[in-house]
């Protein structure tokens, strides 16, 4: 990174310092993110090299072990990054509703939305079938992805329903990976068909399906 020009008190330009190091490590860890997560939604999980990655944002392959130690590893702190950005969405919107029901009605349009997101989907996809097609990975693999899921769902679900802070574990994961199966299939189906499934269509399918599984 270029140092950046800065005027001094007496109007000469200066070079102002490097960002410290944590902080250079910091931009550099989410510009590789940045990069694979453009890179396996385009061309497939399988395909992309670490080399490529790394070179999209001119660093070298050791940069990226620098920060993350496969290209399963990078995957998962996008899925992580996408989650985060649900927790924020459900502690502001959910704790603002009123009722079941509007919570219910909020949840459901967020993941319309979430099914919309032709790159989220296709990452998803791209990680489920390398999982598959690798049968001696893919119970690492899922049982990696189910807790990153599970741990990401818990503040939404526990903010819809109060009861569901003090559900068993495992329901609580399969309800997680229902939801998750359902948002799947129809971002899918989206991707492929988009006129089949309109947005009004989406969120009867969604809102029924959330309050099978939430009821």
């Amino acid at each position: 990174m270029q140092p950046i020009l800065k005027q001094t008190r007496n109007g000469h330009p200066s070079r102002a310092l490097k960002p410290p190091r944590q902080e250079r490590s910091l931009r550099t860890c989410q510009r590789l993110i940045d990069a694979a997560r453009k890179f396996f939604a385009r061309d497939g999980f399988e395909r992309v090299r670490l080399e490529d990655i790394a070179a999209a944002i001119g660093k070298t392959r050791g940069a990226f072990y620098a920060h993350f130690k496969d290209k399963e590893d990078v995957f998962l702190a996008i899925f992580e990054q996408d989650l985060t950005r649900d927790r924020r969405h459900f502690a502001s919107t959910l704790s603002r509703a009123s009722s079941k029901e509007e919570a219910l009605d909020a949840l459901s349009s967020y993941l319309v939305e979430v099914t919309k997101d032709k790159q989220r989907m296709l990452l998803g996809l791209e990680f489920k079938m390398y999982a598959i097609r690798h049968p001696h990975k893919r119970k690492r693999l899922a049982a990696l992805y189910s807790a990153v899921c599970w741990h990401g769902a818990r503040i939404g679900f526990g903010l819809l329903l109060p009861e569901w802070n003090s559900a068993d574990e495992c329901v609580q994961r399969a309800r997680t990976a229902q939801f998750g199966a359902i948002v799947d299939g129809l971002g899918l189906n989206r991707i492929f068909d988009c006129r089949s499934l309109a947005d009004e269509t989406l969120l009867h399918i969604v809102q029924a399906c959330a309050h099978v599984l939430l009821e």
